[in-house]
């Protein structure tokens, strides 16, 4: 891997100012791919997002996630699960079996950790649903270490989206607490077609609509790149953060999202595009 500066990648502050909540337990750790997915940077501390590391990686990655459990970095590839060494961007493949329609088709995959079964879900903006189970996983179920495909992405009856096709490019689930699983969590996506915050009922598919995403109470139009965390310093306590870019601008910024409504604050310019994947650790 090459290890780049932090002046190779325009990232600035101009809006920057530490999250209320963040401040309040603890700095987190965020880690983004830029490049196509072939620089994993890496950022001490989100709320000061200019001072980064980046790392070439060997492989291109298409979505990363943190692993609250082990603290570990995960990466997804066509047909590889990777861990993602945060520190150097060294991969190391995990020899994840791929079953024959666990696939996802072009476009962005958005990939997090559900923190209550410890497997990460993988939503292709094709609507495809996979599943990865990692080793381990419930002492010998034959379900470890596989990738396996469930019911696609759908918008039920009634919703406000109901019968148009999804564009889920990022997800994230509630309760991500660092070093054990929770009693329970929430998944949340982003749908750029829809332009909104939606809930994903899991290996079910259903999709719902929480709301338009917003900055300054006015609607947004987002692009399909990017990424959305959670991370939470206590089961009940979640705090959400996303790499978003707007259509027509030239750079990404860094927002905090509101799960209840879809608001984003804008915390900073992160001074360039072409993100596709984010995840937030706690910090170390």
């Amino acid at each position: 891997m090459t290890i780049r500066t932090t002046a190779a990648f325009a990232f600035t502050a101009a809006t920057l100012a530490a999250p209320a909540m963040a401040m309040d337990h603890g700095k987190a750790m965020g880690y983004a791919l830029a490049e196509d997915g072939g620089t994993l940077v890496t950022m001490a501390d989100i709320s000061a997002p200019g001072d980064v590391q980046t790392y070439a990686l060997e492989t291109p990655l298409r979505a990363i996630a943190y692993r609250p459990v082990t603290d570990q970095l995960l990466g997804y590839a066509d047909g590889m699960i990777y861990e993602v060494d945060p520190m150097t961007g060294a991969l190391t493949d995990l020899g994840a079996t791929f079953m024959d329609d666990a696939l996802i088709g072009e476009g962005a995959v958005a990939f997090d950790f559900n923190n209550k079964i410890d497997a990460v879900r993988a939503v292709g903006a094709d609507g495809a649903n996979l599943v990865y189970f990692p080793a381990g996983f419930g002492d010998g179920d034959d379900k470890a270490n596989s990738v396996r495909r469930f019911t696609d992405a759908f918008y039920a009856d009634g919703d406000s989206s109901a019968g148009a096709d999804p564009m889920i490019f990022a997800n994230a689930y509630t309760n991500a607490i660092s070093g054990m699983t929770a009693g329970s969590t929430a998944q949340y996506a982003l749908d750029a077609r829809a332009n909104a915050l939606v809930t994903l009922a899991n290996n079910a598919g259903e999709l719902a609509t929480v709301g338009l995403l917003t900055v300054d109470g006015e609607a947004v139009d987002v692009v399909d790149a990017g990424g959305f965390d959670i991370v939470s310093p206590e089961e009940g306590t979640d705090m959400a953060y996303a790499i978003l870019q707007i259509d027509g601008e030239a750079t990404a910024g860094l927002y905090e999202v509101d799960l209840s409504t879809g608001a984003l604050t804008d915390l900073a310019d992160l001074g360039m595009g072409g993100f596709s994947g984010f995840a937030v650790s706690h910090g170390k």
